[in-house]
């Protein structure tokens, strides 16, 4: 039916959001550290028409989730850019080119890899260039080659961009539940 191919479709387009993630996570750091704004606008005019739209995107979230938190996803949505590329280019690949799919799953026990930093490192990448963004951004405001305002936003843009990826760092270190520890440990009970 039409509504079955529309979610379908959802379902296709919602792999290209890897791509959407890279270009939401570089431009900050393109302004910070070059002075390049994503939108060619006066920020005054950008914050009247920007806070009111990510309130309505996020009631929206609130409204389709039936109020239950959506942070995680939205945590989950950005951090995994990686392999939502890797997938999409595997399927491009496939369909096009008739080659093997490439994608896999990632690993879901301790000992299926030895390295498990690998599986973050491109958003490891990103953190770090967040970082030194708002280092370079502070310092071109304060040697006067940044104004405030666009400054500032942007440096807020990359404080929120690192709270979505900082899910990682517990994802990649939990070890798993241990057979020998107790879910709950109670007194004179041994």
């Amino acid at each position: 039916t039409w509504p079955q191919r529309l979610m379908y479709l959802s379902t296709m387009w919602s792999y290209f959001s890897g791509f959407a993630a890279v270009v939401y996570f570089s431009a900050p750091i393109i302004y910070l550290c070059f002075g390049i704004l994503p939108v060619k606008t006066n920020p005054i005019q950008f914050i009247i028409h920007f806070i009111p739209f990510m309130i309505a995107n996020q009631c929206i979230f609130i409204i389709a989730s039936h109020r239950i938190t959506t942070w995680r996803g939205q945590q989950y949505s950005y951090a995994l850019f990686p392999i939502w590329i890797k997938a999409t280019i595997s399927g491009f690949a496939n369909v096009i080119f008739h080659q093997p799919m490439t994608f896999v799953v990632t690993p879901k026990t301790k000992g299926e890899i030895s390295r498990p930093w690998r599986l973050i490192r491109y958003q490891l990448i990103f953190a770090t260039a967040f970082i030194i963004a708002m280092v370079v951004g502070i310092v071109r405001y304060a040697t006067g080659r940044s104004p405030f305002i666009a400054t500032a936003i942007n440096i807020m843009w990359v404080i929120f961009d690192l709270s979505l990826l900082k899910i990682l760092i517990p994802a990649v270190r939990y070890q798993g539940f241990q057979p020998n520890q107790s879910l709950v440990k109670v007194e004179g009970i041994s």
